[in-house]
């Protein structure tokens, strides 16, 4: 099981840190061509509003691409303790001899009349 967890463990992280990674380069990539467009004073503030929610949706999709990463690790955590339990021997009863709770000690003759 520490074996299934440990793989989890490692996709979780490229996904966590490969979502960081390619939200940086793709802001990196468009930082340019909004740099250039600024420098035409009629449409600098359009392409400002634009670069923020160019930015803002970016941000926001990246972030919810790990929201889900970490929903779903934590669902594999449940289902990886669940399947160790099922797994797990049933434990032996602390009566005696398989006797029930509710059933009375002794054999039937020792009655008392």
């Amino acid at each position: 099981m520490d074996r299934w967890r440990g793989l989890k463990d490692l996709v979780q992280d490229a996904v966590e840190h490969g979502s960081r990674s390619v939200e940086r380069l793709q802001k990196h990539a468009a930082k340019l061509p909004f740099d250039l467009l600024e420098q035409i004073p009629p449409i600098k503030a359009p392409v400002r509003g634009i670069r923020l929610i160019h930015d803002t949706t970016l941000s926001g999709v990246h972030g919810a691409i790990r929201l889900v990463n970490r929903a779903v690790g934590g669902a594999v955590d449940v289902v990886l303790f669940l399947v160790e339990q099922k797994a797990r021997p049933a434990e032996a009863p602390t009566d005696s001899a398989g006797a029930t709770p509710d059933a009375p000690s002794g054999s039937p003759d020792d009655k008392v009349i």
